[in-house]
């Protein structure tokens, strides 16, 4: 087969790939939309009959996660549809290698490892861009914190990390993996990066989803959901729920301290296993022309436009 028609085959392989997750994005977003004008309707509706005016509850409307349940759900049924059931039972009963203690231990320390690392970007991020009179502070507020109402919490607590480990280390993941399980984790953990949309989750994310590809690739589907869960309920949640009342030095010393010593213990693990660490990278060869058509076909090239505009017009609400 000539290169031209490897390339032609390799960018329509992907490129379903990105117009998936397109698709995903817009159900997303449109559920969202739908859940918000119901609840400024409702709203309107109650100022109406106690006659206190129109105004609108922002923060009631945006701690709403309804629209977002609803997505999942409908995808989920769409997923279903396309894949069918036997598809999704053989990516959570699929095993490699048992999860150990000690790998888990080192894999979750790696992840808040990963944390303090993001802490840093974010601090670097908000000093460039005060420079330019801009700042990213408030966009951190609403994607940062614990969760406000019961729906919020458990569209952030579970049902994230859940849809999201099943769509991009599981259908994404898979549809990659012919092409090596390397590429299939670098290329998972892009698009998931990249799915978040803004500045201070996407290099997270993709650091992130580099130890989930893993995980999912070497152990098991179950244990990347483990992870994400905890991340999402203990990481994001609790920590943040156990520190609120306290004092923002005693706060940022807290962090510190769980963040830190996590890093540190993630830094130990790798210069540990070292060996078995480069041994795994060297293990085997990503195709580059894998990832430039990866990277160059028309459903990725538009996921990656759109969340770049988003990323940009976030800077400037």
């Amino acid at each position: 087969m000539e290169e031209r028609q490897i390339n032609k085959f390799l960018r329509r392989k992907f490129s379903g790939i990105g117009w998936m997750l397109l698709c995903y994005y817009g159900i997303l977003n449109l559920m969202v939309v739908v859940a918000v004008v119901t609840d400024m309707l409702g709203q309107m509706i109650r100022s109406l009959s106690v006659g206190t005016g129109m105004g609108w509850d922002s923060d009631a409307l945006l701690d709403n996660a309804w629209g977002y349940i609803c997505a999942i759900a409908v995808g989920a049924v769409i997923l279903q549809g396309w894949k069918g059931s036997d598809y999704f039972r053989e990516l959570f009963t699929r095993r490699n290698r048992p999860m150990q203690t000690g790998d888990f231990v080192a894999l979750l320390s790696l992840c808040i490892g990963i944390q303090l690392l993001n802490s840093l970007w974010i601090g670097l991020l908000e000093a460039l861009l005060n420079g330019f009179g801009l700042s990213v502070m408030e966009t951190m507020d609403s994607v940062s914190g614990s969760a406000d109402t019961i729906s919020m919490f458990v569209y952030m607590g579970i049902l994230a990390p859940l849809s999201e480990e099943i769509l991009f280390r599981g259908v994404v993941l898979d549809a990659l993996r012919p092409y090596g399980k390397r590429f299939a984790i670098l290329g998972s953990a892009a698009l998931f990066g990249l799915f978040h949309g803004n500045l201070l989750q996407t290099p997270y994310a993709f650091l992130v989803g580099l130890v989930l590809g893993y995980v999912t690739v070497e152990h098991s589907l179950i244990w990347a959901v483990v992870l994400h869960l905890f991340n999402n309920l203990v990481l994001a949640d609790l920590l943040t729920r156990l520190t609120e009342n306290l004092p923002v030095v005693l706060q940022n010393m807290f962090y510190f301290v769980i963040f830190g010593g996590f890093a540190l213990a993630s830094l130990v693990v790798l210069v540990l296993r070292w060996r078995e660490v480069r041994s795994y990278l060297q293990s085997e060869w990503i195709d580059r022309r894998c990832l430039k058509c990866f990277f160059t076909n028309s459903g990725v090239l538009a996921l990656i436009a759109l969340m770049a505009a988003n990323m940009i017009s976030l800077l400037f609400l």
